[in-house]
């Protein structure tokens, strides 16, 4: 049976959640007026049975994740998710200096300067002053601007890699063995 590796995500989700709700009992409580070995018996029959379910959910699972591995490694979906990753972390650093101040024009800086200049000849001591220093942003608004810019183009290349990954996470299929087909038929996922 072949799926796209939007289902093979899917399929794999819905195993782990049945993973998850096998409970396995371990310990009996027996009354006076039960059959201690029947009491053990039973739960160790229940406990083979959950566990022989969870060996043949966990060989599906991991039967789909390597032959969705070779599926992403074929059609160069890797990459594509590589190439998502970088451009989010590119989006992140531009929109963070967006976000910063323009830089004081060269006059101002130079105003204050002198201000501090002059206090310092008249005798005031810089050290005990919290202003004893000019603070101004290196970035111009041109270059504000050119963040603002990189993010709304980084923005457009990363949607145009999600479309084209989606398209590929519908066209790519792998091919389910049987063994598979049964074991999630079984339990209702397929």
């Amino acid at each position: 049976m072949k799926i796209n590796l939007r289902k093979a995500n899917a399929l794999q989700l819905a195993i782990q959640d049945a993973l998850k709700g096998i409970k396995f009992d371990t310990e009996v409580k027996v009354n006076e007026f039960q059959i201690a070995e029947d009491a053990i018996a039973k739960l160790r029959l229940d406990f083979v049975a959950k566990q022989d379910r969870q060996t043949s959910l966990l060989n599906s699972l991991y039967d789909i994740r390597k032959s969705v591995s070779r599926a992403n490694h074929q059609a160069n979906i890797n990459d594509k998710l590589a190439d998502i990753a970088s451009l989010e972390k590119k989006i992140q650093f531009y929109l963070d200096m967006s976000g910063k101040s323009v830089r004081e024009s060269v006059e101002v800086v130079a105003g204050k300067l002198e201000k501090l200049r002059n206090r310092k000849d008249e005798g005031r001591s810089l050290y005990y002053g919290h202003d004893a220093t000019v603070d101004t942003s290196i970035f111009t608004a041109e270059d504000l601007a050119g963040f603002r810019t990189a993010v709304v183009l980084g923005k457009k290349n990363k949607q145009k890699l999600q479309d084209e990954l989606l398209d590929l996470n519908v066209r790519t299929e792998i091919e389910l063995g049987q063994d598979i087909v049964n074991v999630l038929t079984a339990e209702g996922l397929l």
